[in-house]
């Protein structure tokens, strides 16, 4: 850390008082809530490897082009030769972060202006200095055969054997027709704790894996999410989107059949989201609504 404080410090022309880590977030590059001589604050996020680099460069072209109102203020970008880059941007801990160690707090009326923001977010043409967002791969033929994944999927409980059998081919197809691409700036991992409220503008942050693709791709991987959370149904704000809810609920289910470090309370988020995906495909497919556990006894 010694390096980065340098480099800050230099760059902001001033000394640092404090650097404290925030014990939220899932990034791999270092990150600090920083407090200055002045009593003002920034956070700090450096890289430390070549795909955090990759990953920051990635973030300080989204911040760079997204509309200012949707973004934190870049303070400072430090990009010295022979150096990972560090990026400075301003302190929003005064904002409102729904998410917290205590659960997700959404206030009234925070939904819907997430979800505003949102839609105005799509309509914004990447440029073309963005990557095309990257082809999923098909995940529901690898859950479909004969093999162990299959019963590791079943055993899951979220749908008996039955009903996956009549699903199966509507859910592969769904999938392989979703068209991810587009011309829309796409954040590509929007999520409670990526969002926070400051007065009357909704900030996005941890710009990472921002994108040129579908204008639909935000809102879709969001919605199941928010409805954990106590927002709208899927179906009810999308409901012409099978392909994005069969995607999602096959991502998940790999995700923790092949991550067996995963945290128990994580399994239990991501089989929740699967259970809702699952629900929006039946709605959208024309399935019946899968027999097994409902999400909210999960």
């Amino acid at each position: 850390m010694t390096d980065i404080r340098a480099r800050v410090e230099r760059a902001l022309d001033q000394p640092s008082t404090e650097w404290i880590k925030p014990d939220t977030g899932l990034s791999a590059a270092e990150r600090y809530l920083v407090t200055l001589k002045d009593g003002s604050g920034v956070f700090v996020k450096a890289a430390t490897d070549d795909e955090t680099e990759r990953w920051l460069r990635t973030e300080y072209l989204a911040l760079r082009h997204a509309p200012e109102r949707f973004t934190p203020q870049v303070v400072a970008w430090l990009d010295e030769h022979g150096k990972h880059p560090v990026l400075v941007v301003e302190d929003l801990g005064r904002a409102h972060w729904p998410a917290g160690h205590e659960g997700v707090d959404w206030r009234d009326g925070d939904i819907d202006r997430v979800l505003a923001a949102v839609a105005a977010l799509s309509a914004v043409r990447a440029p073309d200095a963005f990557e095309p967002t990257p082809r999923r791969p098909a995940y529901w033929p690898t859950l479909l055969g004969k093999g162990s994944d299959r019963a590791a999927f079943l055993d899951l409980g979220l749908c008996s054997v039955g009903w996956l059998t009549g699903a199966a081919a509507v859910l592969t197809d769904a999938e392989a027709s979703l068209d991810d691409s587009g011309d829309s700036l796409v954040h590509g991992d929007l999520r409670s704790d990526n969002i926070c409220v400051a007065d009357d503008r909704v900030i996005f942050v941890d710009w990472s894996h921002a994108s040129r693709g579908s204008a639909e791709h935000d809102l879709a991987l969001l919605l199941p999410t928010l409805h954990l959370e106590g927002g709208p149904a899927p179906y009810d704000v999308l409901p012409k989107a099978g392909g994005w809810a069969a995607a999602g609920a096959a991502l998940l289910a790999r995700r923790v059949l092949d991550e067996p470090g995963t945290p128990d309370w994580l399994v239990s988020v991501f089989v929740r989201l699967i259970a809702i995906d699952l629900a929006w495909a039946a709605s959208c497919l024309g399935l019946p609504q899968p027999d097994g556990i409902d999400w909210r006894s999960i």
